[in-house]
């Protein structure tokens, strides 16, 4: 690796001992400790700060505003997110599509008023052009239980059977692998239009255990399997963790603004399509500090939802997200090298750059559920066991920071003439889908470094990748400075500076407080009794009761809950992140571990290796 790709790959990392540095230069921490209060020092004596401290209070005052603005953005977008939730899975859904006003200009029902239910609008879903759902699962090593589970929750769906192609992506690295997707294809292949596995070799040279290079295996499999098919460009694919739940209302949603997007300019549906997550399976059975770390991990995502598409939506996936197979195509798949770690953010981003920041990313007000992470062992042990499962999770997720170097990388290529060039359909099957492929390509020659959307995008990046491990540097600094250094050696600009940050914190942590009771519990709520209100209409709700995990604003427990996320993000925010940037100093592989799953009543005759061990 050249020295400036090293730079790049570790710009997480030696931002923070550049402002090691900043910190030190300014407040002189060190040198107080070490040689005391009486030590001779020019640094922080007088009443005007210098440079150095000048540059530390800009930052530090830059970092708070961020902060501080990000709960308020938060609150207004996971309240907004709850209503429209509730609005698009119960009474109100989306207008019709252009398809079904052109088919049915007539019709003055109140359907075309955009007043149907649920239930009528997935009766009345539009089925031409026949749209087919491709749906990737990975999985290694997953509990049988968890993956049933997630395939009975689909095959409920109305449209299961003639729009879901489902394909378990299991690994060759995995012993049961073969015989737990032959097991769940015997059980549910006949409730889906078609479902298949594929087993990813663990001897490619190059790539990297993980769930991206694992989906790239699964997605060559179905572009091999419907490049033939005259109009490929209808087929959706949906890539979701193996415990993931989703309603049926998402499919219908991302089906009908498919075929709207298809339909207003007859091009290509270059859009993402994503839904929010919620932890609501068994948050009342983990530890306390691991469910908040998962409530923050559901804000993270919540805080870019969008409730009408708009061209200028900049949102970053979590688990579950969906793309049309031509981009698929177009951008050549997942990366498979351990660089991809970030997993979901990497193939948005992806994406997004090669597409020049063309790229439309929708927000589907239709929750997907998760379990939070969960170890299978009882008692006190069991409970560390938890709170250590997480934060490997966490260093996982934290992993991802090498997406800042790549991002980097691909911002500065935007709108060259080679990256255009590499956008190109070359097969002979689909004439008409190459002409749209030539048509595309012209729109994306114009890429443009410095818009709004970019350094929105970038903004996110910024956010996720670098202000955790900044503001824990800011508070530890700040607040050493002022325990060890006499309150006449501080000058009135820095001391005025300091007292502004902890009232940013301060009114941070109270906006956060309003965020957990009012908006959260809200969102909780009605994402809770959209699933169960599903469960039940379609005769699963006996087998997933156990698996509803409801909140009680009211309850002091709960409370709790809201007090401690400064310390929960701490543990499983800042301490990952800085773990993750500086181990990057001198590897970018991480030994790639599943997150602990819970397990339920164990399966009759459990999974038995090839060999006929039962």
């Amino acid at each position: 690796m050249s020295s400036t790709g090293w730079l790049i790959r570790c710009l997480p990392g030696l931002s923070i001992i550049g402002l090691l540095i900043l910190a030190e230069c300014a407040l002189e921490i060190l040198q107080g400790l070490w040689l005391g209060a009486n030590s001779p020092t020019k640094l922080i004596t007088g009443h005007s700060p210098v440079v150095a401290q000048v540059i530390f209070i800009s930052w530090g005052l830059f970092l708070h505003m961020l902060a501080t603005f990000f709960p308020i953005r938060l609150s207004w977008r996971v309240w907004k997110a709850a209503g429209e939730i509730l609005r698009a899975n119960t009474v109100n859904r989306p207008a019709k599509t252009l398809y079904q006003q052109q088919q049915d200009s007539d019709d003055e029902s109140t359907e075309q008023k955009g007043l149907m239910k649920s239930h009528q609008l997935r009766d009345r879903a539009p089925i031409e052009p026949d749209v087919v759902h491709s749906i990737i699962i990975p999985s290694y090593k997953e509990d049988i239980q968890v993956l049933e589970d997630t395939l009975k929750v689909l095959a409920s769906h109305q449209s299961a059977s003639e729009h879901y192609d489902v394909c378990l992506a299991m690994e060759e690295r995995d012993p049961n692998a073969k015989t737990v997707a032959t097991k769940l294809i015997a059980m549910f292949g006949e409730r889906f239009r078609d479902m298949q596995f594929t087993l990813h070799p663990s001897s490619i040279e190059g790539e990297a255990p993980g769930k991206s290079s694992n989906v790239g295996w699964a997605a060559q499999r179905f572009l091999e399997k419907y490049s033939d098919r005259t109009n490929w460009e209808h087929v959706l694919l949906t890539v979701m963790d193996s415990d993931t739940h989703l309603l049926s209302t998402y499919f219908d949603i991302i089906t009908r603004r498919h075929i709207e997007n298809v339909l207003e300019d007859d091009s290509l549906d270059m859009t993402l399509y994503m839904p929010p997550i919620i932890f609501d399976r068994n948050a009342h059975e983990v530890p306390r500090f691991v469910r908040v770390a998962d409530l923050m991990w559901c804000g993270a995502g919540l805080s870019c939802f969008q409730t009408t598409p708009r061209i200028d939506t900049v949102a970053i996936p979590t688990s579950v997200y969906t793309l049309t197979l031509p981009v698929v195509d177009l951008v050549k798949g997942w990366d498979t090298g351990p660089e991809a770690i970030g997993e979901d953010m990497h193939m948005m981003l992806k994406s997004y750059f090669l597409m020049n920041g063309k790229l439309n990313i929708e927000c589907v007000a239709s929750p997907a559920s998760h379990c939070n992470v969960a170890s299978s062992r009882k008692g006190i042990w069991g409970y560390f066991d938890g709170l250590k499962a997480r934060y490997q999770q966490a260093l996982r997720h934290m992993w991802g920071c090498l997406d800042t170097g790549f991002a980097i990388r691909q911002w500065s290529q935007l709108g060259s003439s080679q990256r255009v060039n590499n956008l190109c359909y070359d097969s002979q099957a689909n004439i008409s889908l190459g002409a749209k492929f030539s048509f595309f390509r012209v729109q994306i020659e114009d890429g443009n470094k410095l818009t709004l959307r970019n350094i929105d995008l970038l903004t996110r990046i910024f956010e996720a990748h670098f202000l955790p491990a900044h503001l824990f540097i800011i508070l530890i600094t700040s607040s050493i400075y002022t325990a060890i250094t006499p309150v006449s050696s501080i000058s009135y600009w820095m001391q005025l500076s300091l007292n502004v940050m902890s009232y940013q914190r301060t009114f941070g942590f109270v906006t956060m407080l309003f965020y957990f009771y009012f908006c959260y519990e809200k969102y909780h709520k009605v994402c809770v009794d959209i699933r169960v209100a599903e469960l039940k209409k379609s005769g699963l709700y006996r087998d997933f009761e156990d698996q509803v995990s409801r909140r009680n604003p009211c309850s002091p427990l709960t409370w709790l809950d809201y007090v401690i996320f400064p310390a929960s993000g701490l543990v499983y925010g800042g301490l990952p992140l800085l773990h993750a940037a500086f181990s990057h100093f001198w590897s970018v592989d991480l030994n790639y571990k599943v997150s602990a799953k819970p397990k339920r009543l164990l399966v009759e005759e459990v999974v038995h290796m090839e060999e006929g061990r039962l």
